[in-house]
């Protein structure tokens, strides 16, 4: 289920970078050509002006202009025209800034969006205009759900208070922009701390003030206003897992649709998404608080509604059955996902990734659906390296906007002070000179110093979405099997790894392996996803060890493998009847395992190239009987090759140590003790490889 702004905000003028050096000649022409028609538009309203002498009248026309471009979807004219209708003082520089930082937000040039509104509050933020003041509320408004959308809730709320001072200040406190900021205030208050009883007053207050611009007219945008704001104020609730008070907020939105139904009847297909957000809300919130049976009846109520079957529709639905556990009918409505993202031109950028095939990959794999799950898996493999990519040149197309944006304010400012100064005496011309040179020189000093932190600050914010999405696809719950026990760890050693671990229990039959890619980052940890998705494919054909290998090292390996990546992997196939373990080791660590004497040893293994090196590989394995209480320990250099401060390794001998006064243990217990033991001996040290460890044993 997604908030009110989500789906229209967050999808609607998603855009695609392409290639710079493509048509450039005829996209310059292009650009000549749309300067000189927003040039005949203004001189079209600057004679309209002159015509009427009306000047609000031109400014009417003007902002008829804009809403006509947004309703078309025609951004970047919106953007150019709002830029030349500034430079021409149709409107003022608070007004042009409110404009092009709609446009560019809804470009998804976030950064861009909000240079732009804190340009224009800047613009207008001494003036009490009541004009000047609606510009500041519409621009603090949207910076402030732009900060909640991205999750800082801290920067959110600074801006929320500091705006509602400001229009408390000079009582401008009736528009719905205000309303929207008391709202953000409330749910960034309730973010930090949920039991904190202003939040309630804070929402009651926005609330009211809904209540009261209804019951002035009764109009369809007041309507929609307290239903946009209801529902953003139930959402939060809900999503801070507050189902009783969000339940109270649901109440209050079934009873404004039902209002709303009465006067407007004929606005149909609004009603029937209003109305089932509400149910599907109701279903959500009865859920929580075990009302189970009145859950269901919410569900079926939404399942009625038309806006149920619309793709839309099936994604808000999934979140209640993944709180009933119908993981089956959650992945089917995910199948709509696809018509979904396409609608809305999304799923290539890293949130939506994360949003949503993430999503649909973790509700498959919870639906039992393999196939489906590694179609999800692959297709996530398929487009996180180009969004990471596209994402950094998104940034570096934002800076560069900035930027510019940056230099034509300074070319103003300079013009002006030029006009200033040719009418100045000598003296103050030397002193301004001063002043202008010692301020361009620290203006530059500090962009630069924030542009570094902003980018290092991108960086890590998109390497921990990857991290996230990495460490989404290992597996975390273990086979539960009357005679085995299991355990796993996966550490990558930055952001991401290279590491890999994985299994597959088929009736009587364990499937398990654990890899170490060549390399780190994000290429090892693409490297590692396709060789987890093969590994899984191999293993659901009941196919041995050795056949999985070498198949895996005829897919990896080739002139596809231009970077000449490898894969070093122990693999397994363990009936748990029999006690029968065939394996094959890729140049992988030998495992350690016990015997009956409780003695721990390393295995002797057949020797093989690691996956990936060279086509046409044939992979030997072995066969090996266990007994019972035998204990394996499967593990990646990050473990024997852990170093301290003066580079002394962690060692085979400290494991073989180890684990002979841990063999009594269960295996979690064993592998978060050898973790613990790892990040003594490093002793502050970075750590210089993931570190991966799979253990297991028979009883």
């Amino acid at each position: 289920m997604q908030s009110e702004l989500s789906h229209s905000d967050m999808l609607q003028g998603t855009h695609i970078i392409g290639f710079p050096h493509l048509p450039y000649r005829l996209s310059r022409l292009s650009g000549i050509l749309m300067h000189w028609l927003f040039v005949l538009c203004i001189a079209v309203i600057l004679l309209s002006a002159c015509d009427s002498g009306n000047k609000k009248e031109t400014k009417d026309k003007a902002i008829s202009m804009l809403n006509q471009t947004s309703k078309q979807k025609d951004y970047k004219r919106m953007l150019a025209l709002a830029d030349s209708l500034g430079q021409a003082e149709v409107l003022n520089e608070g007004e042009s800034y409110y404009w092009q930082g709609l446009a560019y937000y809804h470009m998804m040039q976030v950064r861009t969006a909000e240079f732009c509104w804190k340009k224009a509050i800047s613009a207008v933020d001494m003036s009490e205009d009541e004009t000047d003041l609606a510009t500041y509320a519409r621009s603090a408004s949207y910076m402030t759900s732009l900060h909640i959308r991205y999750l800082n809730f801290a920067s959110a709320l600074k801006v929320a208070k500091t705006a509602l001072d400001h229009l408390d200040l000079h009582h401008h406190t009736s528009s719905s922009d205000y309303t929207n900021l008391l709202i953000f205030e409330g749910c960034c208050q309730a973010h930090f701390n949920s039991q904190d009883p202003m939040v309630n007053t804070i929402f009651e207050r926005a609330y009211q003030r809904h209540i009261d611009n209804i019951s002035q007219d009764h109009a369809k945008t007041s309507y929609r206003d307290a239903v946009v704001g209801i529902i953003n104020i139930a959402y939060g609730w809900l999503g801070e897992k507050q189902y009783e008070k969000g339940l109270l907020w649901i109440d209050r939105l079934g009873k404004i649709v039902a209002e709303y139904r009465q006067y407007y009847a004929d606005d149909e297909a609004y009603i029937d998404k209003q109305w089932a957000r509400y149910q599907i809300f109701m279903a959500v919130g009865m859920e929580g608080i075990g009302q189970k049976k009145k859950a269901a009846d919410a569900f079926a109520t939404y399942q009625q509604t038309h806006f149920a079957h619309t793709p839309e529709g099936k994604l808000d639905a999934s979140d209640y059955l993944e709180m009933t556990g119908n993981w089956n009918e959650a992945a089917h409505n995910l199948d709509y996902l696809d018509e979904f993202l396409a609608i809305n031109q999304a799923g290539s950028s890293l949130e939506d990734i994360q949003r949503y095939l993430l999503k649909k990959y973790q509700v498959n794999i919870m639906a039992q659906h393999i196939d489906s799950a590694n179609a999800v898996a692959n297709k996530i493999c398929e487009r996180l390296d180009s969004a990471i990519i596209k994402s950094q040149w998104a940034d570096a197309e934002e800076q560069e906007t900035i930027r510019q944006k940056e230099e034509q304010i300074m070319e103003q400012q300079q013009h002006m002070s030029r006009t200033r100064i040719a009418v100045l005496i000598g003296a103050i011309i030397v002193l301004s000179i001063f002043f202008s040179v010692f301020n361009i020189l620290r203006h530059r000093a500090d962009k630069r110093l924030a542009e570094v932190r902003a980018a290092k600050e991108r960086m890590e914010s998109e390497l921990n979405i990857a991290r996230d999405i990495q460490m989404s696809m290992v597996p975390n719950d273990f086979p539960d099997y009357p005679c085995l026990d299991m355990f796993a760890s996966m550490t990558p050693a930055r952001e991401v790894g290279g590491d890999l671990y994985s299994f597959l229990l088929k009736d009587d039959t364990l499937y398990f392996c654990v890899g170490d890619v060549s390399g780190k980052g994000v290429p090892a940890s693409l490297f590692m996803a396709q060789a987890t998705r093969l590994f899984h494919s191999m293993a659901e054909s009941n196919t041995s060890p050795a056949q999985i290998c070498t198949s895996m090292n005829s897919e990896l390996s080739g002139e596809d493998n231009q970077q000449g990546m490898f894969v070093t992997m122990f693999v397994g196939r363990l009936d748990l009847k029999q006690h029968m373990l065939e394996f094959c080791n890729a140049g992988h660590n030998p495992p350690v395992l016990s015997n009956t004497d409780g003695q721990f040893t390393f295995l002797e293994m057949e020797p093989n190239a690691p996956i990936g090196l060279w086509p046409g590989l044939e992979y030997v394995g072995q066969q090996l009987s266990l007994c019972k209480g035998q204990l394996m320990l499967l593990y990646t250099d990050g473990l024997n090759e852990a170093e301290d401060p003066q580079q002394a390794q962690f060692g085979e001998d400290r494991i073989v140590e180890l684990l002979a006064s841990l063999s009594s243990k269960n295996c979690q217990d064993i592998i978060e003790t050898l973790k613990t033991n790892v990040t003594s001996f490093r002793d502050g040290a970075e750590p210089n490889d993931d570190l991966t460890m799979l253990c297991m044993k028979l009883s």
